[in-house]
């Protein structure tokens, strides 16, 4: 695992949350109006990134970012069925954390195991959803108590884990955590483009 020095995660947070380009001289210097929610110099975002080809488990760290959710999980995953990751998923659902999900529908269809899994979580209680619309749906992240992040590459298989190159962040930061949760509901309240998934 390593910490990130503030230089780093300020060029990683922006490119993750806003897209924009670490040369870019045109965003604002603090915040205000005009960042939309991006990190700006002189963050204390707290970030750690994890890469698998480093041995540095990045799985072990969003298994415990959901074992250690207290109020709320909301779920952007294109593939899920890695187990670890899925019993978290249903115990957290099971202690009272309130729990969300979006995946994509052409895998939720077309790949047994993820299929397995979305019906086991579902039977947990926990509500999911799919996209509608002609793209994926391929994000991968996760907001835990609206104040912590899981962002990268990675999906929730148990190839990524042991075979892929993949890289997690994990941020530690309201404002970043805030930008993420809204472009969730966003999603989540678009019915156009989202569906209750059937199974």
């Amino acid at each position: 695992m390593r910490v990130i020095n503030s230089s780093v995660s300020v060029i990683l947070l922006c490119a993750a949350v806003t897209g924009c380009s670490a040369a870019s001289e045109e965003q604002p210097k603090q915040g205000g109006s005009g960042n939309n929610g991006g990190v700006t110099e002189g963050s204390t975002a707290d970030v750690q990134a994890l890469f698998t080809s480093e041995g540095e488990h990045p799985e072990e760290a969003i298994v415990q970012l959901i074992v250690e959710a207290k109020s709320s999980l909301d779920i952007a995953v294109y593939s899920i069925s890695y187990e670890p990751i899925v019993t978290a998923i249903i115990d957290a659902a099971e202690r009272g954390v309130q729990v969300r999900l979006i995946t994509d529908q052409g895998h939720a269809e077309e790949k047994g195991k993820q299929k397995k899994a979305l019906k086991m979580i579902r039977e947990a209680g926990v509500p999911i959803k799919v996209n509608a619309h002609e793209g994926k749906m391929h994000l991968k992240m996760l907001i835990a108590d609206q104040s912590r992040v899981e962002a990268g590459s990675m999906n929730y298989l148990e190839s990524s884990a042991q075979e892929n190159d993949d890289v997690v962040l994990i941020i530690k930061d309201a404002a970043v955590a805030a930008k993420f949760e809204k472009t969730f509901s966003h999603l989540w309240d678009d019915a156009d483009r989202f569906t209750d998934w059937k199974g």
